[in-house]
């Protein structure tokens, strides 16, 4: 089925390219940058594209907001091509306008974490080199004075204010600046500048072994190859869901709904980006926010606007297992529910197949770095390989190796690297661009895994130190930093424990100061109070152990985490 797919001719045809001096396997078919999508979105300028409470904006509605910023940032804000600008805001369908046009006029959409504290908000921004910053009325309360904080940074709030904005922010309301025209009319004036394939696309973060965030920047060419990775698995699903009918997949496509996808991931993660929003846009889907997860609500949206698509992380889909209202809730139009980055569990499998019997499973490994998608595995290969995180998508190379460097026997583990078009030009260091990959393109992704006999991979531990808690990567370095900020902290260890529901269970052991206040008991308020003023709240540890000697550590001075777990979990 693949090898049909991908075949010459075929709509998902590979060919070999040059990319940065390594020979890489790309899509012939996909775009050269992303302003060329918007143009193919108007043939779907009457349907649905966002839908926010009671809000549904169509294709032409959102791409009409996004010209309207797109002229400001030209001509006001005297952006230009190649700029990044950062985005803060929550999930909306101001988001997906902010974004739209601030590539369509060729500049690089900077994906900042708009649920990080000001310092994290800050640090994307300063780091990046952004002048501008693109918010939301909340935040930009929130963040304040922003460019006393980093002179020369300027805020543009994209909605109306009900306070009134702090010093150095703008505002340009969207919604009703783009009111007084017809939105087809609107949206032929976004810009299209097209880019070189291996222009900078977008800039997401991740975080390296300092436990600051890092700005990972994606070419134009590995989006692309990313998204139609993500199209080609939405074909195979597709096309089993067509044999399931017994018919073939054009008359499947020709009688289906719209495809429509419930958004529980941030848009600025990958997973929110690329495998929602993207993707839906490339195939004239629509995207349903969720601003707060709740069971119940997202059964109620599911049955209200008929969503096929749930992609979520395995806390999510407990959740709906074990919600009360599962039983009453209409989910017959679910056709695809998947989830990556954690190991489903075969209870978990068992109990999805069991309450959603239409809908066909998933999973799949990938990173930042990698514009999400690695390994791929669908259908009934998914069940007969649940415990893996599937094949090699064809335009990626894996190569497992040991500390040495040398590859690994199938069946060993070793440490995962990762080559092929749609991996990132590098990290965001200031005025520079930190190299990623070796000279040969491989990129380490400090996961470690295991390829069995068959190619599919497993992924069993993680090099780098990072905890998977409710689908959010939290870099432990990162939390100990802020912890050990606090007067009365000698020494703190953060890891993650086995949790059923969230995946991992972020904890903080922590040696007080002699006669300290967090000596007497008062540990984990207090240290959650501390923490929650510098991090994102998932990145607030759900739960503190007082130590009263000395962390154990090994000759290099570095924290011995397992025997720590070992010593206060029993194992």
């Amino acid at each position: 089925m693949l090898a049909t797919l991908t075949a010459a001719g075929a709509p998902f045809e590979l060919a070999d390219a040059t990319v940065r001096g390594v020979r890489c396997r790309v899509f012939s078919r996909a775009p050269a940058c992303l302003a060329e999508l918007y143009s193919a979105a108007r043939a779907y300028d009457t349907r649905i594209l966002a839908v926010l409470d009671h809000e549904r904006l169509t294709y032409a509605e959102v791409l009409g907001r996004a010209a309207v910023l797109a002229a400001h940032l030209q001509h006001t804000a005297a952006v230009s091509a190649g700029e990044p600008v950062g985005l803060a805001l929550a999930n909306s369908p101001n988001w997906l306008a902010a974004f739209i046009a601030v590539s369509a006029i060729g500049a690089v959409p900077t994906l900042l974490n708009s649920r990080g504290a000001p310092d994290e908000i800050d640090h994307g921004i300063s780091s990046t080199g952004c002048r501008w910053v693109l918010t939301d009325a909340r935040r930009a309360l929130r963040l304040g004075a922003i460019h006393q904080r980093l002179p020369g940074v300027r805020g543009l709030v994209l909605e109306a204010a009900a306070d009134v904005p702090p010093l150095g922010w703008q505002c340009l309301d969207l919604a009703s600046a783009s009111a007084h025209e017809l939105p087809a009319a609107l949206a032929d004036q976004l810009p299209c500048v097209r880019r070189a394939p291996d222009d900078p696309a977008m800039i997401l973060f991740t975080s390296g072994t300092t436990g600051r965030a890092k700005g990972a920047v994606l070419s134009h060419r590995a989006v692309m190859t990313a998204l139609w990775a993500n199209q080609l698995s939405a074909t195979l699903i597709g096309l089993q869901m067509a044999a399931r009918y017994g018919v073939d997949l054009a008359t499947l496509a020709a009688q289906a709904p719209q495809a429509c996808t419930l958004l529980v991931y941030p848009l600025f993660h990958t997973s929110g980006c690329h495998s929602v929003f993207l993707t839906n846009l490339l195939r004239g889907g629509r995207v349903v926010f969720m601003p707060h997860w709740s069971a119940e609500a997202a059964l109620r949206l599911v049955a209200r606007e008929k969503v096929t698509s749930l992609p979520g992380v395995p806390t999510m889909l407990w959740d709906l297992l074990h919600s009360p209202a599962l039983v009453a809730a209409d989910t017959s139009s679910l056709n695809n529910i998947s989830t990556g980055g954690q190991g489903l569990p075969p209870n978990l499998v068992s109990a999805v197949q069991a309450a959603f019997p239409h809908a066909v499973m998933g999973t799949g490994y990938g990173l930042t770095e990698t514009c999400g998608m690695v390994t791929l595995t669908v259908g009934e290969e998914f069940l007969e390989h649940r415990h893996t995180a599937g094949k090699p998508v064809p335009t990626v190379e894996l190569s497992l190796r040991a500390e040495s460097g040398e590859a690994v026997a199938p069946g060993q583990p070793g440490e995962v690297y990762v080559r092929g078009a749609s991996v990132l030009l590098g990290y965001c260091d200031g005025n520079r661009l930190e190299p990623a990959t070796d000279a040969a393109g491989w990129f380490r992704t400090g996961d470690i895994g295991v390829l069995d006999a068959d190619g599919f991979l497993s992924i069993v531990d993680r090099r780098k130190d990072m905890v998977i808690s409710a689908g959010e990567n939290i870099y432990c370095a990162e939390v100990e930093r802020a912890l050990a900020t606090h007067p009365d902290v000698m020494e703190v260890a953060a890891f993650g424990v086995p949790d059923e529901r969230l995946g991992e269970r972020l904890v903080a052991a922590v040696l007080p100061r002699a006669g300290s206040r967090l000596a007497g008991g008062e540990v984990a308020l207090t240290l959650a109070t501390h923490a929650a003023t510098q991090l994102a709240d998932y990145k607030v540890p759900r739960e503190f152990r007082v130590v009263t000697q000395a962390l154990p550590r090994n000759a290099m001075g570095k924290v011995l985490k397992a025997q720590l777990r070992t010593a206060l979990f029993g194992g």
